[in-house]
């Protein structure tokens, strides 16, 4: 593997699939919740933020991100990602078609690899089954929710963590990061709630979802 592609696969498969093989915790709090996290996750559309990413080593990568997800049938949609490193890597990442380009900027390369087994597929595609996983509620307070779905053998042993904001109400807000955990390293992928823009559709121009030819 490329090492454009080691970083992404610490640092993304990440982000942002979470389809471990596991029974589901059996707490009536913990299924409600987890019925909120699936809704929220099939109700994103478009996500445009800045963000911050942060390795076990302590490295630190900003940048900006856009999601869009793309309606292939009534029961079934394909996530389009950007993502433009503005510190830390010299990288451009697409996610389209299933399959994760890599274009490194010094070298005007790219790298391609496919995602359908992926922890980031799940949360972009919104098809999570939390009725799948073995998780639990790391937090659950009036501000934020943290559940921590645990690893499996399917996707070779990662764990991830979701943070969400929450509403007075209880409600999910938003999807504030993520923490995967692959046994070796852990990555924090943080959106800026500040520039947090979701389902505005005119934060995501469609002509942002391309990279620059190779030489």
């Amino acid at each position: 593997m490329s090492p454009f592609l080691s970083v992404l696969s610490r640092c993304l498969f990440l982000v942002l699939a979470l389809v471990f093989s596991s029974s589901a915790s059996d707490n009536v709090v913990d299924k409600k919740l987890a019925s909120q996290v699936e809704r929220y996750l099939k109700g994103v559309e478009f996500i445009a933020a800045d963000f911050e990413q942060i390795g076990d080593n302590g490295e630190v990568y900003t940048g900006r991100f856009w999601l869009k997800k793309v309606v292939k049938s009534k029961s079934s949609s394909e996530p389009q990602v950007k993502i433009e490193y503005t510190s830390g890597l010299n990288q451009d990442i697409l996610v389209s078609d299933s399959v994760v380009t890599v274009f490194d900027r010094e070298a005007s390369k790219k790298y391609v690899q496919s995602i359908l087994q992926t922890p980031i597929y799940s949360i972009l595609t919104g098809t999570l089954d939390l009725s799948k996983e073995t998780f639990e509620i790391v937090e659950n307070s009036d501000e934020y929710l943290r559940l921590r779905i645990n690893s499996s053998s399917t996707f070779g042993g990662v764990q991830v963590m979701l943070v969400f904001s929450k509403y007075t109400n209880g409600n999910l807000k938003n999807l504030e990061a993520w923490i995967i955990d692959d046994g070796k390293n852990k990555t924090l992928f943080s959106f800026d709630p500040k520039t947090l823009s979701v389902n505005d559709a005119k934060r995501v121009p469609d002509d942002v979802f391309s990279l620059p030819d190779a030489r």
